[in-house]
């Protein structure tokens, strides 16, 4: 809010110490051409004015001191209200740096984090891969002894060759 309202007053302030010291250096009555020396002597260093001319000379030069004080007052306000934004624009600025170094320190945590998931997701895939690898190795063994069971006539002869050893033994 306070800068653009200083947006604001700036150029209207410029108009106003731009047209003060016209203003005061212009005389109200119609503009008198100095007295110039005869044409035919040589041009004094010292310029002839009139009594009249010179106590307005002395008013304007108060007039534009006048001007003067004005000018470096409001000149004075301004750079106080400059002083008082590149204060806030620092304070902006240092606070805009922290926020940047929080940033950064989070998008490296953030990146951190990262990675060891990516760690721990590499270990449970492996993980997976070897109990898949176990339970291919057991449907592969359980196929092998489904592939082996013997025949019941076989095992009925098996059975009478016991008894026969058994009944020889005796």
């Amino acid at each position: 809010m306070n800068s653009s309202r200083l947006k604001k007053l700036l150029p209207i302030m410029l108009a106003v110490m731009s047209s003060v010291p016209a203003a005061f250096g212009q005389a109200t009555h119609q503009p008198q051409t100095p007295p110039n020396s005869a044409a035919s002597s040589l041009p004094s260093a010292t310029p002839v004015i009139s009594k009249k001319t010179a106590l307005g000379g002395r008013q304007g030069v108060l007039n534009a001191c006048s001007a003067a004080v004005d000018d470096l007052a409001a000149t004075r306000k301004l750079a106080d209200a400059l002083d008082a934004e590149n204060d806030a624009l620092r304070a902006r600025l240092a606070t805009e740096q922290r926020t940047t170094a929080l940033l950064t320190e989070l998008n490296e945590t953030r990146r951190s984090e990262n990675a060891a998931l990516q760690t721990a997701l590499a270990a449970k895939n492996e993980t997976i891969a070897a109990k898949d690898a176990v339970i291919a190795g057991q449907e592969k063994l359980i196929g092998e002894l489904r592939s082996k069971r013997t025949s019941p006539w076989r095992r009925i002869g098996d059975i009478l060759i016991g008894l026969a050893a058994a009944a020889v033994l005796k």
